[in-house]
């Protein structure tokens, strides 16, 4: 197992106890924060994809309650595709190269659950009109 350099800082007094809090481990050089960012390649690939699953489901339905909330069923339907300008989010997220592989999976994300989500849809309505 390697260590970074900051690991391998030693006290330079013995006799005082070194007492780090957790606020302290991730802020410095080399706390916790710098190993997720620096260190472990599926970070960016797993946040980025539950935040596109999210993303998926929650903006739309936020959207709507919200919309229905102030202006009324009706013309809420009407204002629903509005909903299609949240994705420059994520596509704006595409553009600088540090948040490029970050964007990547969260497009990943909300493809992929969208997919999930119309397939079981149409298997469940099939298999519903065949059944019965």
């Amino acid at each position: 197992m390697t260590q970074r350099p900051s690991d391998l800082d030693v006290d330079s007094d013995p006799d005082v106890e070194a007492d780090h809090g957790p606020e302290e481990e991730s802020s410095g050089p080399g706390g916790v924060s710098a190993w997720l960012h620096d260190s472990h390649p599926t970070v960016a690939a797993l946040v980025g994809f539950y935040i596109g699953l999210a993303y998926a489901i929650l903006v739309p339905g936020t959207w709507g309650a919200l919309l229905t909330w102030v202006v009324g069923q009706e013309r809420a339907e009407e204002l629903f595709p509005w909903v299609a300008l949240t994705l420059l989010v994520p596509l704006a997220l595409l553009i600088p190269r540090k948040t490029r592989r970050l964007a990547e999976f969260v497009w990943l994300g909300i493809i992929l659950t969208v997919l999930v989500v119309v397939g079981v849809g149409s298997l469940v309505f099939w298999i519903l009109l065949k059944t019965g």
